[in-house]
């Protein structure tokens, strides 16, 4: 019998087979690289936040809107994302949210007065809300499913490594030029690196529009809108519960242990090294326990930590990240698990959610820093955590699922 050769490449086997149940690569290395580049970026604005408060003279509750402001054009982009995966291959649609945050990179490094500052931050949110969101459709799409939950985790650990750079990135542009505003420029570098490899030719065919018609896009809208959206107001608080302690870490210790901006920043590191650590072991070890159990013993710990932060050291509060670190993956692997074949809908509605959610999240905890102190303001925050909890434990019952994948 004549004896079958072997593909060229590894790479030329799976063009031709882009949606078996195999694992595609190509979008496995491209959603890895374009998380690493949106943790990186959205990352660097904690660090840098007293000093832009400092330099445009303003009150914590006006500087929350360079927050707010990314995360409402991120809402916008987010929805929009729904109409362009129908109407645009993902590669395409991701080039252009790479394209738009190489010019609000540029925009925030220079912007002269704080209006302007806003008006590129809502140009990065808008760029950041495309580079989030195609990523988390692609790395199930590729992934063989017994190997999905990990991958997922592994595509979160390249959030948790860049997130884990980014306060670096920042202390060191701070300490060598002694400006915020080379931070943002030199993290140009990210993105256009990103939008070089989306032109290696081993990506074109694999990414392709949406299959679902208009009439099956209505169908499973009427069918499936009330648990997508469900489900993504869950992950939203929780994610609000991660951002909130992220990015308003280094200005507690600024504020209440009196520390120094390189110094707080260290804090920020210890946060995002215990995520990465967090989403790695989930990347490398297959827990067999539900994906109920599983969240909700990240929210536990969350809150037990979080507590732990404020009333007993502030390393706890670094501690989170560890705690949280499984809750997104495991919850991006429960959504694709139950939505399938309508996956680009439910990603968009988890982005747009979590996108309005971090919008309240910010204003609410630069409102209340303004009025009782940074300390108690994150202790508010904790209720995002008991809400995600109390979501997670009644999904089943709510929606007639026997069980939770």
């Amino acid at each position: 019998m004549e004896r079958i050769q072997p593909p060229q490449s590894l790479l030329l086997f799976f063009l031709r087979r882009p949606y078996s149940g195999r694992m595609i690569w190509p979008f496995i290395f491209l959603s890895y690289a374009s998380l690493f580049v949106f943790g990186l970026t959205d990352n660097i604005r904690g660090p840098l936040f007293p000093e832009i408060l400092r330099q445009f003279g303003v009150s914590d509750g006006t500087g929350s809107l360079m927050f707010a402001f990314s995360n409402i054009s991120g809402l916008i982009s987010s929805y929009a994302c729904r109409y362009l995966l129908r109407r645009y291959d993902r590669l395409t649609v991701l080039q252009a949210g790479t394209v738009g945050l190489i010019v609000s990179l540029l925009g925030l490094a220079v912007s002269p007065v704080f209006p302007m500052f806003l008006i590129f931050s809502f140009g990065f949110g808008f760029s950041m809300g495309i580079l989030g969101l195609v990523p988390n459709v692609l790395v199930p799409m590729g992934s063989s499913p017994e190997r999905k939950q990990q991958m997922l985790a592994g595509l979160h650990t390249m959030y948790g490594l860049a997130s884990l750079l980014a306060p670096l990135l920042a202390a060191s542009v701070e300490y060598l030029t002694g400006s915020w505003r080379w931070t943002f420029a030199i993290a140009t570098a990210g993105p256009l690196s990103l939008f070089i490899y989306t032109l290696h030719p081993s990506h074109k065919s694999l990414h392709t529009r949406s299959t679902v018609t208009d009439d099956q896009h209505r169908a499973n809208k009427k069918k499936n809108l009330k648990p997508q959206l469900f489900l993504a107001i869950m992950l939203s608080f929780a994610v609000a519960a991660e951002i909130m302690v992220s990015s308003r870490l280094a200005l507690y210790m600024q504020r209440t242990w009196n520390f120094s901006m390189e110094s707080s920043s260290i804090y920020v590191t210890y946060f995002f090294v215990c995520m990465m650590l967090g989403r790695l072991a989930f990347a490398v070890i297959h827990f067999k326990q539900s994906a109920k159990f599983l969240l909700s013993a990240s929210l536990v710990a969350s809150l037990i930590v979080l507590l732990a932060g404020i009333y007993v050291h502030p390393l706890f509060l670094a501690g989170t990240g560890l705690a949280i670190a499984p809750f997104y993956p495991l919850a991006i692997s429960w959504i694709s698990s139950e939505f399938p074949e309508d996956l680009d809908t439910a990603v968009t509605y988890m982005m747009t959610t979590d996108s309005l959610m971090l919008i309240v999240m910010h204003v609410a905890i630069g409102k209340l820093t303004d009025l009782i102190g940074i300390q108690n303001a994150i202790l508010a925050g904790s209720l995002f955590l008991v809400g995600s909890f109390m979501m997670v434990n009644s999904y089943a019952w709510l929606f007639k699922r026997s069980k939770c994948v």
